[in-house]
C-alpha cells in the first residue's frame, strides 16, 4: 500500500516538473518572438522619413501635425523600446516560479505593449507618406489651376459677345477664384497643406462651376438674344401680313402676347446677368412653348382657310344634291300617296328635313357673312362647316331611308297580289281534291279552319282594292295566310289519309264479321264515325286494335301499305 501511494506521488511529481518545463521553454520561445519583432520594428528608417518631412517646410496645422508624428515616434524610440525590453525581463523572471497565473498575466501586456507600438509606427509612416502625398497634390494642383483660370480669362475676353450680360459676373466669379487660389499658393508653398487642402476642395468645386457656366451660358444667352428676337419678331411680321390678307383669330391677343413674352425674355436676361442658370433654362423652356403656341394658332388660321375653301365648295353641292333629293322625294310621295298609305311619318319626316336644309342653308350664308366683315376666323367657320356636313350626311341617310321604303311600295304591292292569287288558286285546288274523294262529310273543325282561311283571303284582296293601300297591314295578312294555307294542307293531308285508311280497315274487317263478334261489334261502330260524325282518327282507334286482336299486326300493314302507294292529293305549290 505505502509502495503504491510513493508510485502516485512520483509520477505527479514528474508531470509537474515536465509542465513547468514545457510552460518555461514556450514563454521563453514567444519572449524571444517578441524581441524579435521588436527589433524588427527598430530598424524601420522611421527617423529618415522623419528628415525628409521635414525639408517640406511645414506650417500651420500640417506642420502641427507633423509634430504630433515626430513626437509619437520619440516616445516609441525613446521610451517604449527600453519598456518593452523592461517587460520582458519580467516575464522572463515570472517563467522560472510556479505562478503561472503572473506569468500568463505579464507575457499578455508585453504583447499589447508590441501590438501598440506597431500600430503607432504604421500611423507615424502613413501619416508623413500622406503629408508628402498632399504637397505633390497641391503643387500639381497650383499649376493645372493657373492654366485653367489663364484659359478661362483668354475666353472671357475673346469670346464675351457670347456671355452677353453674364460677362461682369462671370469676371467677378473668376476674381474671387484667382483670390482663393492665390491663398492657397501662399498656404502650399509655406508648407501649411492641412488649411490648404479646405481651399483646394473649395476651388475644385468653384472652378467647374465656372467652366460649367461658360459652357452653358453662350446657348441660352443666343436664345434670348438672338433666336426668340427673330421668332418674336417673325411673329409680328405675320400676324400683320395675316390680319391684312383678311385672316381673324379668336380673342386676338397675339399682340399682347408677343409683348408679354419679350418682357419675360428681358427678366430672363436679367437672371442670366446674376448666373442663375437653373431658372433661365426653366424660363426658356417656357418662353419656346409660349412661341410655339403662337406658330402653332397662325398654323391653324392658315390651314383652316384652305379647308375652309375645299368645304365651301362641298357645301354647296351638298346642299344642291340635297335638295334635289328632297325634292324628288316630294314628288315620290306625292305620286305613290294616290295609291298608298303612309304609316311611318314618310311626309313629315320629308317636309322637316327640307326646313333642316334651309336653317343650314341659312347658318352657311350667315357665316360666309361673318367672315366677310371679319367678325369670324377660318378655324371657326371650319369647326361649323364640319358640324353642318355632318348634318348633311344624317339628312343625306333619311332621305335615303324614306326613298328605299317607298320605292318598294308598288313592287310589294304587285307580289302581294301575285301571292294572293296563288294562294287563293291553292284553296280552290284543296276544295276540289276533297270534293274528288266523295267523303261522306268532313270534321266540323277542318271545315272552320277552311272557312277562316278563306275569309282571310277575302280580307286580304280588299286590302289589295283600298284606295289607299296599307302595304303594312297587307303584308302582315300575308304572312297570316301563307302560315296558314301551309297548315290548312296540312289538316287536309291528315283529312283525307285518315279517312282513306278507314275505308281500308272497313274492307278488311268484312272477313272476321260472320266469325268474330269483336270485329263485328268494332266494323259498326267505325262505321257510324265515319259515316254519320266524320270522325275518321276515330274510327282507326276502334277497328284499329279489333283487326289486330285476330291477325297481329294488321293494321300497320294497311297502313305502311297505304303510305307507299298513295298519290298527292293537293299540289304543294312554293310561295
Amino acid at each position: 500500500m505505502n509502495f503504491t501511494i510513493l508510485a502516485i506521488i512520483l509520477v505527479i511529481v514528474i508531470i509537474a516538473y515536465l509542465a513547468i518545463f514545457f510552460m518555461q521553454r514556450t514563454t521563453v520561445k514567444r519572449v524571444n518572438d517578441i524581441k524579435a519583432k521588436k527589433e524588427q520594428l527598430e530598424s524601420l528608417k522611421v527617423h529618415d522619413e522623419l528628415v525628409e518631412g521635414r525639408k517640406l517646410s511645414l506650417t500651420g496645422q500640417s506642420l502641427k501635425n507633423y509634430q504630433s508624428l515626430e513626437n509619437d515616434y520619440n516616445d516609441v524610440k525613446n521610451n517604449k523600446f527600453l519598456k518593452i525590453d523592461q517587460q520582458a525581463n519580467l516575464v522572463l523572471f515570472e517563467a522560472r516560479g510556479i505562478n503561472f497565473v503572473k506569468t500568463r498575466n505579464e507575457m499578455v501586456r508585453l504583447e499589447e505593449m508590441v501590438t501598440g507600438i506597431e500600430s503607432t509606427i504604421n500611423e507615424v509612416r502613413s501619416g508623413l507618406s500622406e503629408l508628402k502625398k498632399i504637397n505633390e497634390t497641391h503643387r500639381d494642383a497650383i499649376n493645372e489651376l493657373q492654366k485653367k483660370y489663364d484659359g478661362l480669362r483668354k475666353r472671357l475676353l475673346a469670346e464675351n459677345f457670347k456671355f452677353g450680360p453674364a460677362n461682369p459676373a462671370l469676371n467677378k466669379f473668376l476674381e474671387q477664384l484667382e483670390t482663393d487660389y492665390d491663398e492657397f499658393t501662399r498656404l502650399t508653398e509655406t508648407g501649411d497643406h492641412a488649411t490648404a487642402s479646405d481651399i483646394y476642395e473649395q476651388l475644385a468645386m468653384e472652378t467647374t462651376q465656372m467652366e460649367n457656366m461658360m459652357g452653358d451660358i453662350p446657348e441660352l444667352f443666343e436664345k434670348l438674344d438672338t433666336v426668340y428676337i427673330e421668332q418674336l419678331n417673325e411673329l409680328i411680321q405675320g400676324h400683320a401680313d395675316l390680319v391684312a390678307q383678311g385672316y381673324v383669330f379668336p380673342n386676338d391677343t397675339v399682340e399682347h402676347e408677343l409683348n408679354s413674352i419679350d418682357t419675360q425674355r428681358q427678366a430672363v436676361l436679367r437672371l442670366l446677368s446674376e448666373l442663375k442658370l437653373k431658372e433661365v433654362a426653366e424660363q426658356n423652356g417656357y418662353i419656346q412653348r409660349r412661341i410655339e403656341t403662337l406658330y402653332d394658332t397662325m398654323e391653324t388660321e392658315i390651314t383652316a382657310r384652305k379647308e375652309v375653301k375645299k368645304n365651301a365648295e362641298i357645301l354647296s353641292s351638298e346642299l344642291l344634291l340635297l335638295r334635289e333629293q328632297n325634292n324628288a322625294l316630294a314628288i315620290e310621295l306625292d305620286r305613290l300617296g294616290q295609291s298608298f298609305q303612309f304609316n311611318h311619318k314618310e311626309l313629315e319626316t320629308r317636309r322637316t328635313l327640307l326646313e333642316q336644309i334651309n336653317t343650314a342653308e341659312e347658318q352657311v350664308n350667315h357665316n360666309d357673312d361673318l367672315l366677310e366683315s371679319s367678325e369670324m376666323s377660318y378655324s371657326e367657320l371650319l369647326a361649323q362647316q364640319e358640324t353642318i356636313l355632318q348634318h348633311f350626311t344624317e339628312i343625306k341617310v333619311q332621305q335615303v331611308d324614306i326613298w328605299e321604303k317607298i320605292s318598294g311600295l308598288e313592287k310589294a304591292q304587285r307580289s302581294a297580289r301575285k301571292f294572293g292569287s296563288q294562294y287563293q288558286q291553292e284553296i280552290e285546288n284543296i276544295k276540289h281534291a276533297v270534293e274528288r274523294l266523295n267523303l261522306p262529310g268532313l270534321p266540323a273543325t277542318y271545315l272552320e279552319y277552311f272557312f277562316a282561311v278563306s275569309n282571310e283571303l277575302e280580307r286580304l284582296a280588299k286590302s289589295l282594292q283600298a284606295t289607299l293601300v296599307d302595304m303594312d297591314e297587307v303584308q302582315r295578312q300575308l304572312n297570316i295566310v301563307s302560315a296558314d294555307i301551309d297548315t290548312l294542307k296540312e289538316k287536309t293531308e291528315n283529312i283525307v289519309d285518315q279517312a282513306s285508311i278507314t275505308e281500308q280497315l272497313l274492307q278488311y274487317a268484312n272477313r272476321y264479321r260472320a266469325s268474330n263478334e269483336r270485329v263485328a261489334a268494332a266494323s259498326e261502330q267505325a262505321r257510324m264515325f265515319y259515316e254519320r260524325d266524320y270522325n275518321f282518327a276515330k274510327a282507326i282507334d276502334v277497328l284499329g286494335p279489333a283487326l289486330d286482336s285476330v291477325e297481329s299486326g294488321v293494321q300497320q300493314k294497311l297502313v305502311d301499305s297505304y303510305m307507299r302507294h298513295k298519290a298527292p292529293i293537293v299540289l304543294n305549290d312554293q310561295h
